[in-house]
């Protein structure tokens, strides 16, 4: 109930930005207001909602200083496992592959007039060495997809609009 009720308040105000303010702020206003809508959308109904529902009782995360992080026995485990495990692990690299790709094909659009740097396809290396030490320790695997985000693009662009035949185009 508490999500729904944070949802619904961080959701709501984002649409009526979207319909009812924006076409009052002036335009360099309105590209701050959706570079940083998320972030102030998150963090403010998150305060509100830690002082709204105080007196909620809810569970809190259990943890103990008796588990040191060590590696996973994956010597342990049965032959079939580790095949098991190198099918699934083979299929997630490839969707981890196949999604930094696609991001960085439609980043590097020629509209967007990019410079690749020396260090252009570093992050794939990187996710790769950070995935298999956790991988190691038994822990999640993290994707570095952000940097070639369209949004990400998006947030870092100069946008002027032109008006042409009544319609807003961003250049």
């Amino acid at each position: 109930m508490r999500l729904r009720v944070i949802y619904c308040h961080s959701h709501t105000p984002s649409i009526r930005c979207g319909s009812f303010l924006l076409p009052y702020f002036q335009a360099s206003k309105r590209e701050i207001l959706a570079d940083y809508a998320l972030p102030v959308a998150v963090i403010s109904m998150s305060f509100l909602g830690s002082f709204v529902f105080r007196d909620v009782a809810t569970d809190q995360f259990r943890y103990s200083d008796n588990h040191p992080l060590t590696r996973a026995p994956v010597e342990e485990l049965p032959w079939t496992a580790s095949i098991a495990a190198l099918g699934m692990g083979f299929a997630l690299s490839l969707l981890f592959f196949m999604d930094q790709n696609i991001s960085a094909a439609m980043v590097n659009n020629p509209c967007n007039k990019l410079k690749k740097g020396p260090a252009y396809h570093l992050d794939l290396f990187v996710v790769g060495v950070v995935n298999g030490f956790l991988s190691l320790y038994g822990l999640p695997w993290m994707h570095g997809v952000l940097p070639h985000s369209p949004l990400h693009v998006r947030s870092l662009v100069d946008v002027e609009e032109r008006v042409e035949q009544g319609h807003v185009y961003e250049m």
